[in-house]
């Protein structure tokens, strides 16, 4: 493929959070196999229940957070390859989405594995914790690069504190005369 001009991937020019985002997705979804959570009845009755991140308690959000993960890691390759550069989402450019299904993948895989914490967790939830570190570190990173916060994808115009311009000066006060009181105007001279 060197020299024959075809898109395709190349991860030289991954970034570090590129890197960290499709790495600790791909490695996330493997772990979302895994138990999160055991619950042992070996005394009773000689049985052992595991759940993985789909299942047991939290749910919801671990199908949230492995449903977000694969779409990550699908639009991050997508993104990369240069196949969503001519897609039409607004303001929104493809890095900033890969940025904010990341920070969607850190928040709901945390849900997560606080639940599995809170109900006999297992090995799996605490490997999951380090992908999710991963995971939401890159999308911090993945953040910065691509301005901020904001959803849309330009930069802020500064100035304000929500973003905005700066405040103008106030109206003067009705009858365009200026205030009374305080230095004359520049254009009259003291008398003596």
């Amino acid at each position: 493929m060197e020299g024959s001009g075809s898109p395709g991937f190349d991860m030289s020019k991954m970034s570090t959070a590129e890197k960290l985002l499709a790495g600790g997705s791909i490695l996330l979804l493997i772990d979302s196999f895994f138990p999160w959570q055991s619950v042992g009845f070996g005394d009773l009755l000689g049985v052992d229940l595991n759940f993985n991140m789909w299942q047991g308690s939290g749910s919801f959000f671990g199908i949230v957070a492995g449903l977000l993960a694969l779409a990550l890691v699908v639009v991050g390759i997508a993104s990369m390859m240069g196949a969503m550069s001519n897609m039409n989402m607004g303001t929104m450019t493809a890095d900033k989405l890969v940025a904010w299904l990341g920070a969607g993948v850190f928040v709901f895989g945390i849900l997560k594995f606080i639940f599995a914490l809170t109900e006999s967790p297992a090995w799996g939830a605490f490997v999951g914790l380090v992908l999710l570190a991963a995971i939401g570190y890159g999308a911090w990173q993945k953040l910065q690069e691509t301005g901020g916060l904001s959803m849309g994808g330009g930069t802020s115009s500064g100035g304000g504190t929500m973003g905005g311009p700066p405040p103008s000066s106030p109206p003067p006060p009705s009858g365009g005369m200026p205030p009374t009181g305080g230095m004359p105007p520049d254009d009259t001279t003291p008398t003596v």
